[in-house]
């Protein structure tokens, strides 16, 4: 049952807070965000008028908040609140009052916290550093992604399968089994296949089972083997950790575990989305999720910076769409032009040759390409000229055509266009910018603990990596509101010795810089 405004301070023993220095983090924090809104937003979680008192959601969330702020285990954090005065002041307790048990924390997480309420934490966080004027409402987003590794290792399909086999024979109740031993079989491939021979002739002899127990077991190991990324493995690699997959930092080492996508204002840093997903996740896919999120929180984007991961043409379409500009550069997967022997005029909708030939006609074709339709575009280039041309031979190939036939994706004439902008000096300049999120994701993985998962499973990580953000945004806010604080101070002095005439001088000529 939920209980309104369970916390008070006002105790004999609350003048100990006293001893608090007024320029200390969590004082900061609590003078610069009011997080008052988490009662209201998680009431819904609670039943209203049955069972014991709960703990209230925001005295819940700050002690969380401690955790992922100085990176402790739930035991940590509870023995350091027992005896830190700052701690206990900022989750609202009295110094004499009781704390809530460990478990509860665990249950606050799993139970209270959903996908969808972390998220609306982030935005209204934001949303309100917005209104306060900690940073301007109008600003660059930057998006990269970082790695979380598993908090398990990866194993090899048979000993997957001798696990599964293991389990059936534990819920049918029989304690001697014999499972062939793969570690004897030197041909990898054929191990694996064994293994799958032996797991498949059990599994068909358990399902006579009506056991519940039994059919659950069976249930999960069907559903492993009939996934054809499993014997190949691309697939699950771990029973303790379903959800993590292999993924890849470059083209030669890989991690396995889970992949964070982040957004963050280029004012200030703030963290403004963030998303997890498996390890073999692709860059980009929830780039339409992380704009409805930033935009949530009343952030109006005037630019959006990435890396060549992002160079999609629906990237650069949602972008365009929006109102704002795309610093990314082009990939050069993005199309297959050569532009030492090609140019594209998007006015005339045609391309150039080096010999100052152009197309004189553009059809849409349709190409089946390992099963699926894809639309390309087919210009053809004038016939008599390439006839003269004396490059015609190495230009055309062994083709009997007369003229030049230049096939691109039908995204690639404006992803041209956007390829010549990314060129020049005003692009590359403004560029820099995105270097601003490689700090954010070191101080995540380093300071705060995300470089490993805590738990295991998907939604165990994506509380973990969102709770480690609004810790990350809170101190940085932290920060702001100190530099400001600090530069008021200066304008006083100024202003007190007549240095400075206009007051409104602070905000015309100074910004802040972190």
């Amino acid at each position: 049952m939920l209980v309104e405004n369970t916390f008070k301070q006002s105790s004999f023993y609350y003048a100990l807070y006293q001893m608090i220095p007024d320029n200390h983090i969590l004082k900061q924090i609590n003078a610069a965000i009011d997080l008052s809104f988490v009662n209201e937003l998680l009431a819904d979680r609670y039943c209203r008028h049955f069972g014991r008192p709960a703990k209230e959601p925001e005295m819940m969330l700050r002690i969380q908040i401690l955790k992922y702020l100085y990176n402790l285990s739930d035991e940590q954090l509870m023995q350091d609140l027992s005896v830190n005065l700052a701690y206990k002041w900022f989750i609202g307790l009295n110094p004499e009052d009781p704390l809530p048990e460990t478990s509860l924390l665990t249950k606050f997480r799993t139970q209270r916290l959903r996908d969808i309420s972390m998220d609306a934490i982030i935005a209204e966080i934001v949303r309100q550093c917005v209104d306060r004027g900690i940073i301007k409402s109008s600003t660059g987003i930057v998006i990269d992604t970082t790695h979380i590794e598993a908090n398990t290792t990866k194993k090899v399909p048979e000993r997957i399968m001798k696990q599964l086999a293991k389990n059936i024979f534990k819920a049918m109740g029989q304690e001697e089994y014999e499972i062939p031993d793969y570690t004897q079989i030197e041909d990898h491939s054929e191990a694996k296949q064994v293994m799958k021979d032996y797991l498949e002739e059990l599994i068909e002899q358990a399902s006579k089972e009506t056991s519940e127990e039994v059919i659950q077991v069976v249930q999960e190991a069907q559903e492993i083997l009939e996934s054809d990324l499993f014997i190949e493995q691309k697939g699950i690699r771990s029973l303790v950790d379903k959800d993590a997959r292999v993924g890849y930092k470059s083209k030669t080492q890989s991690f396995y575990g889970y992949k964070a996508e982040l957004c963050q204002t280029t004012d200030g840093k703030i963290i403004t989305s963030i998303i997890v997903e498996p390890g073999n996740y692709v860059d980009g896919c929830r780039f339409k999720d992380h704009i409805e999120t930033t935009e949530q929180s009343g952030l109006t984007m005037t630019g959006v910076y990435g890396d060549k991961a992002y160079c999609r043409a629906d990237i650069l379409d949602l972008i365009k769409e929006k109102g704002a500009l795309a610093y990314i550069p082009v990939s050069p997967s993005a199309y297959k032009i050569d532009e030492e022997l090609f140019s594209y005029n998007k006015d005339s909708d045609q391309w150039f040759c080096f010999m100052g030939n152009e197309t004189i006609k553009v059809k849409v074709k349709t190409q089946n390409k390992q099963g699926k339709k894809h639309r390309l575009l087919e210009y053809s280039f004038e016939r008599e000229r390439c006839r003269k041309c004396p490059h015609r031979a190495e230009c055309v190939g062994k083709s009997k055509r007369i003229a030049r036939i230049l096939r691109v994706g039908i995204n690639t004439p404006e992803i041209y266009e956007y390829s010549q902008r990314a060129k020049t000096q005003e692009f590359l300049d403004e560029y820099r910018k995105r270097a601003k999120i490689e700090s954010t994701n070191a101080e995540l993985k380093r300071i705060h603990g995300l470089n490993r998962a805590k738990g295991y499973g998907l939604l165990s990580i994506r509380i973990q990596a969102k709770l480690t953000a609004i810790a990350v945004n809170l101190k940085r806010i932290a920060k702001l509101v100190s530099a400001l604080q600090g530069l008021n101070t200066i304008f006083s002095w100024l202003l007190q010795r007549r240095l400075l005439i206009n007051p409104t001088d602070r905000f015309k000529k100074y910004s802040i810089a972190v």
